[in-house]
């Protein structure tokens, strides 16, 4: 073993254990378990680097390196566009808000303070040396 693999492997194995003792918050029990799963077997891969290589040659792919990468590659991509619909979701749903509260709150005729013209001015306005004689 070597020293990347001392530290890291304790690392994943703790933070299987964390993932295992925090998956009662989680709705459901499979993110919960993904997680364990996830990071026992990033805690195997790190142990045995040959299982890599073995299910990269069995994908038609040369080296286990090669099919982490792709795999992080993937992730990532699927990763940001999930991130990029539910802040899409929520925008929409901001702006369905707004413009229903703006709707609920309108008056006839009336706009907001400091918005529009206002209907009691008659748009001039005079300085104490500019009032007529």
């Amino acid at each position: 073993m070597n020293t990347f693999q001392w530290f890291s492997i304790p690392i994943c194995v703790g933070l299987a254990i964390v993932a295992f003792v925090r998956r009662r918050a989680l709705p459901g029990r499979a993110p919960g378990m993904f997680w364990v799963l996830l990071w026992f077997a990033a805690a195997t891969v790190i142990a045995v680097p040959q299982i890599s290589t073995l299910v990269a040659r069995w994908a038609g792919i040369g080296r286990g390196a090669d099919l982490i990468l792709y795999v992080a590659a993937l992730s990532g991509m699927l990763i940001a566009r999930y991130l990029y619909c539910r802040q899409r979701r929520m925008e929409i749903l901001v702006t369905e808000l707004a413009r229903r509260e703006a709707l609920r709150n309108a008056q006839r005729g009336a706009s907001p303070a400091g918005y529009g013209p206002n209907p009691n001015s008659h748009g001039l306005t005079f300085e104490p040396d500019d009032k007529p004689e």
